[in-house]
């Protein structure tokens, strides 16, 4: 198999530190409160401790000293990118490249610790098994750092994944529980544990889950994962499982030719909890009684629950590759320029406030002095991007926006899109989200039924009594769908209004409850 790179040893001017007496001391003069700093020296350090020959106690120990500091950054710096809408901007994703390249190099500094087990030399002060679960469990932090900022997973982080736990297969080690007081996940775990999580992470397909969802589902996995057995042979063929390959670049095991290094991935056990607690919460247990949580409400546990139950025992399908002759469509995100390019108009009292806005409102000022406000009644510019239209999966468009710098529109999971051609414009929601390794970013859309027609909603604003102009996008009733009527509204604008009117709705209809809500809006039963 390929084994995993270690850089080449250099000499000349060595590190600021080569012991772990010296590394308490640069901690000590480090602003450890500036997280995105720090980021960057804890990479650099380890850039050089890893290009420059020590002996592997010593390395060891050195890695275990500014792991604690690498976590605790690590987890203010996510708050920058996690769960952002997509493209990232450039400080985001700058963000983001500096948490995978700190964890890459703190698993590398593992990595030359793990090379001197199996090389049978100078032994670190811990024995092989933790070597090889610091190793993996660094490997996992940057997967966890890539999936919570939109970006896909690379073929050689999972060559070096593979390569981690063949070594601590060879080693003997890879079913050992280690101790880990720092991973809150749980008190301790196994290689063979966090390498199933990482494969069933990749099934539970991240690009499709909400940041409430992909929480709960890397708590309850961390919670499970040993219950996945690894395989050296076939199991029986009543045992479900999925296939890897230790000698390949990607997460699971595809194509007509046969595995070099296969591995079976026994999930029953996995599967048998998701059933169970499905059917407790179904006959009334809370999410909380059986430690599933309490970010989701018992209703959302369930549906997930289920959701997962049928992607761990299938592979997500491949998406299908760029195209020069792709046809383009143009692209808008949210209520708001969706209504827009439907032919809405007459927001003269503007949009409800939101984060978004008022960052917009203040880079204005900086730029112009004051707020630039259009005309009321006056044709507002919609920006829209050319995304490229790859194919149709089960009724499913799958949109490709080719890389570049980030641009107006940015979109997130659950979110409305508005998708313009030379047919009109339709709206959709973006059930998966992605940005590839190549930069570009991959949407798969569920197409809302129903031709949509703008319609000018009047609130009034809790607290101020503000009248405000707002759009709204009515949806006639699907019966093939399941749909019935109804309107689609800016996100969390019920909790902000004291008052919401839409005169013109079709056939004398009135609003009723919320039926969906996505990450910028809210859909609207209409009776």
């Amino acid at each position: 198999m390929t084994w995993f790179s270690l850089p080449p040893a250099r000499s000349g001017t060595p590190p600021p530190f080569v012991d772990r007496a010296g590394c308490e001391r640069w901690l000590a003069t480090q602003p450890l409160t500036d997280a995105a700093r720090m980021q960057d020296e804890l990479a650099d350090r380890l850039a050089d401790l890893n290009a420059w020959p020590i002996a592997p106690p010593e390395r060891y120990r050195i890695v275990e000293t500014l792991r604690r500091t690498s976590l605790a950054v690590d987890a203010e710096s996510a708050k920058r990118y996690a769960h952002r809408p997509l493209p990232l901007s450039p400080a985001e994703r700058k963000t983001l490249d500096a948490s995978c390249r700190l964890w890459r190099e703190t698993a590398t500094a593992y990595l030359h610790c793990l090379r001197a087990c199996l090389d049978g030399g100078p032994a670190p002060a811990v024995d092989a098994a933790k070597v090889c679960h610091r190793a993996i469990s660094a490997l996992r932090r940057e997967q966890l750092a890539r999936h919570r900022g939109g970006a896909a997973v690379p073929g050689a982080w999972w060559r070096c994944l593979h390569a981690v736990f063949a070594a601590a297969e060879q080693l003997g080690v890879a079913a050992t529980p280690v101790a880990d007081r720092l991973l809150v996940e749980t008190r301790e775990s196994t290689v063979r544990g966090h390498y199933a999580m990482a494969v069933l992470l990749h099934l539970a397909r991240p690009a499709e889950l909400s940041r409430g969802e992909f929480a709960a589902v890397v708590r309850w996995l961390a919670r499970w994962r040993e219950q996945a057995v690894v395989h050296a042979a076939p199991p029986p063929d009543d045992e479900r499982c999925v296939v890897v390959d230790l000698a390949a670049d990607a997460p699971l095991h595809g194509g007509e030719g046969a595995p070099s290094m296969p591995r079976w991935i026994a999930l029953d056990a996995v599967l048998g909890k998701i059933r169970r607690r499905a059917r407790s919460l179904q006959a009334g247990a809370s999410p909380e009684e059986l430690r599933l949580g309490s970010d989701l409400p018992a209703e959302a546990c369930v549906a997930l629950l289920q959701a997962l139950h049928g992607r761990l025992q299938q592979a997500p399908p491949p998406l299908p590759a760029a195209r020069e002759d792709a046809r383009t469509v143009d692209v808008a995100g949210g209520v708001e320029r969706a209504y827009r390019l439907l032919g809405g108009g007459g927001l003269a009292g503007g949009a409800l406030p939101s984060s978004v806005s008022a960052r917009r409102e203040h880079e204005q000022i900086a730029i112009f002095g004051h707020v630039v406000r259009p005309a009321a009644g006056g044709a507002v510019a919609v920006p829209t991007e050319p995304w490229q239209a790859l194919a149709e999966d089960a009724g499913e468009p799958i949109l490709r926006r080719p890389p570049g710098e980030a641009g107006e529109v940015r979109l997130s999971c659950r979110g409305l899109v508005a998708v313009r051609d030379a047919d009109g414009c339709r709206l959709a929601v973006v059930r998966s989200l992605a940005t590839q390794e190549d930069g570009s970013l991959v949407a798969v859309l569920r197409p809302l039924a129903g031709r949509a027609l703008p319609l000018l909603a009047a609130g009034e604003e809790k607290g101020s009594r503000r009248a405000l102009d707002l759009p709204a996008i009515f949806l006639p009733p699907a019966p093939d769908a399941g749909t019935p009527a109804s309107v689609l509204v800016p996100g969390g604008l019920l909790a902000r209004l004291a008052r919401l009117e839409i005169a013109g709705l079709p056939d004398g209809l009135r609003l009723g409850e919320a039926i969906e809500r996505g990450a910028d809006f809210e859909r609207l039963r209409c009776e």
